[in-house]
């Protein structure tokens, strides 16, 4: 059989980038182009809207323990089509209601099924495809994730201004309709061995001389592959890796979804906001692919430790920034450090405790 040119796994990649951008992109980014807007519209505070994304969190938290195990038994495509479903159908809905209680209720089927496209499920997908360049794929994947926040909250805006608040929720869920759904049917797979190939496209028995290898704290030879949780919640590097990026995301989910209104507190026109919390989004992108791709070829641990410096740096700025030259370093600096964040978590949970434990942990440590 002839060897294709291009790696399937690739084309996992491409279906995952497109997931977590629109998962991204509705439930998270856009909330900088229509919070304002829906407040004045309905006579919302942003307490009442911001109550919203609490639920999301709680949601999350739970929804990625039960989508691990679901991954694991049937892959990523059923469930990614199901969310998608879902996704759109909830986000068009949330544009016409008045009722800040049905409001609720979309928004929490919204960040429900937008799990079943984003976090644990295309990181599962990539991570079983790809070892030795789990870094490169996992960045490309999730530079969807800051790319959406480019494009979703301008395209929102201009939406928004142009047709009104129920037709740009109603555009943003048929486009996930379209985008997801069809990059998932003509994409994802579930695992290379179920196909004859092996993760990175490489040959059976090749090795690749000095690639890194990943580092379960056990004997690969005495272990069977599959392990019990109870022997995750022994492992100092369980709860190191939780603390550590959970602290990192608080960070960037309590800057990043209203970073917008911020900027236009400093007095920027909506405009002018818009484009600088897309410019620190378009770093996140760099940073995404750039720390994934220094976690292959560098130690995770020291690469994941400059990547929090430089966002703690860009926060402390922003602090204290009076000037439009503090708030662009603190652009620089946040941008490609948050950026980072969503690439290198599975990076490293993978890296410790190997591809065929991923789903169960990664869902635990988030």
């Amino acid at each position: 059989m002839k060897k294709p040119r291009v790696f399937y796994g690739w084309l996992v990649v491409v279906a995952t980038f497109i997931a977590n951008f629109m998962a991204t992109g509705t439930g998270f980014y856009s909330f900088n182009a229509w919070l304002q807007p829906i407040c004045q519209a309905h006579k919302w505070s942003r307490t009442d809207i911001n109550i919203a994304p609490i639920l999301g969190v709680m949601i999350g938290l739970v929804c990625q323990v039960i989508y691990g195990r679901l991954v694991r038994r049937y892959g990523a495509r059923p469930l990614m089509l199901l969310g998608a479903l879902a996704s759109g159908a909830s986000f068009a809905l949330m544009g016409r209601t008045d009722s800040l209680g049905l409001f609720y209720l979309f928004a929490g089927i919204l960040f429900l099924s937008n799990g079943a496209f984003h976090g644990i499920v295309p990181n599962t997908a990539v991570s079983y495809w790809f070892e030795q360049k789990r870094g490169k794929a996992m960045g490309i994947s999730t530079a969807g994730i800051s790319l959406s926040g480019v494009l979703i909250p301008a395209l929102a805006l201009f939406l928004l201004k142009k047709f009104g608040l129920p037709t740009m929720f109603a555009v943003l869920g048929l486009l996930t309709w379209v985008l997801v759904i069809s990059s998932t049917v003509l994409f994802m797979k579930k695992k290379p061995e179920d196909y004859g190939l092996l993760p990175d496209g490489i040959e059976a028995n090749a090795k690749l001389e000095g690639a890194k290898t990943e580092v379960c704290p056990a004997d690969p030879v005495s272990r069977p592959s599959l392990l019990p949780l109870s022997y995750f919640l022994r492992s100092q590097a369980f709860w190191m890796i939780g603390l550590a990026f959970g602290l990192g995301m608080m960070a960037v989910v309590g800057v990043m979804i209203q970073l917008k209104p911020r900027f236009s507190d400093f007095g920027f026109s909506d405009k002018r906001a818009m484009m600088m919390m897309a410019l620190t989004a378009l770093l996140g992108v760099f940073g995404k692919y750039g720390w994934g791709r220094l976690c292959d070829s560098f130690d995770d641990c020291k690469v994941i430790a400059w990547m929090f410096l430089i966002q703690v740096i860009g926060l402390i700025i922003l602090l204290f920034a009076r000037s439009q030259i503090l708030l662009l370093l603190f652009i620089v600096l946040f941008g490609f450090g948050m950026g980072g964040v969503m690439s290198t978590f599975p990076i490293v949970t993978a890296s410790f405790f190997t591809r065929e434990n991923f789903p169960k942990i990664y869902g635990y440590i988030s």
